[in-house]
């Protein structure tokens, strides 16, 4: 009897804890350290595992102050205390959209690190979707794939460019750049330290325009020898006068570089084509 009498007195107990969290957040049920409520569940899909890539959209507010909307993707790490976000995260499938709630001052200060929590007693809300799982091998695969693509692009570049040049017949070289002169000027040539005014073409070797600045009016300025520029370009227009115009052939050092440029959509160790004109040299 007094067994009896302990477990449903424990019962009793666990009921009461149940009912006050229910009324706590009313929709929301009690997870290891959080609160959830998903607004769709997909139990057929895949889990996030410690070391994968989750793409997520999430939301994260407190109270009506939206802290961050966002699509991040992050890395799935273990838990830095129980009921952080990777635990909630732990128990999504890819499709899922839930609502978590954290404890506010430990998901700003512990979690995010961002210093005192502002809000009080007030807890984090984060409207979380899971997109997409890249496994720890995928990535790893990619990564390869894409280092084996990187060392195919350096080790062709310098026969592009030869071979552009040549079918182009650009007869000149300078400092190693191939170019040839489509109109000769005769005014000043500017030196080191020098601000001058341009204006160019830039394309890829198929003849694909990425960037340009055509307009008189508004040219490209810059001052000779100090970087701001492509290598390439400042190299060859201290080799020029006003009213010249040539195009030159680029090799990655003097353009983009081993990293290329994602806005202008030019891959690592890539060669451009530049048409440059010389307008002016401004002085000093």
């Amino acid at each position: 009897m007094k067994t009896q009498r302990l477990i449903g007195i424990s019962m009793a107990v666990l009921l009461c804890l149940t009912l006050v969290s229910c009324r706590k957040y009313s929709g929301f049920k009690h997870g290891s350290g959080y609160y959830y409520q998903y607004h769709q569940r997909n139990d057929k899909g895949e889990q996030p595992q410690t070391g994968d890539f989750v793409e997520v959209n999430m939301a994260l507010r407190a109270g009506d102050e939206v802290l961050s909307p966002m699509t991040q993707n992050n890395m799935m790490m273990d838990e830095l205390y129980r009921g952080d976000i990777y635990t909630a995260l732990r128990t999504m499938y890819v499709g899922d959209s839930a609502t978590f709630i954290f404890d506010g001052k430990r998901f700003y200060e512990e979690f995010l690190g961002m210093g005192e929590y502002p809000y009080g007693k007030t807890p984090v809300y984060a409207d979380v979707k899971l997109l997409k799982i890249l496994s720890k091998q995928s990535i790893d695969q990619a990564t390869e794939q894409y280092r084996e693509k990187r060392k195919a692009l350096r080790q062709q570049e310098d026969s592009l460019v030869k071979a552009y040049a040549n079918e182009n017949h650009f007869k000149n070289i300078h400092k190693g750049i191939y170019y040839t002169v489509n109109r000769k000027g005769n005014g000043l040539k500017p030196k080191k330290n020098q601000t001058v005014q341009i204006l160019y073409k830039g394309r890829r070797l198929d003849n694909s325009l990425f960037d340009l600045c055509t307009d008189p009016a508004h040219p490209c300025v810059f001052e000779t020898g100090k970087d701001q520029i492509a290598r390439g370009i400042d190299i060859m227009v201290q080799e020029m006068n006003e009213g010249d115009q040539i195009t030159a052939v680029f090799s990655s050092s003097l353009a983009f570089g081993d990293k290329g440029d994602a806005v202008f959509q030019i891959p690592p160790f890539t060669p451009v084509v530049y048409e440059i004109e010389l307008l002016r040299v401004v002085g000093k």
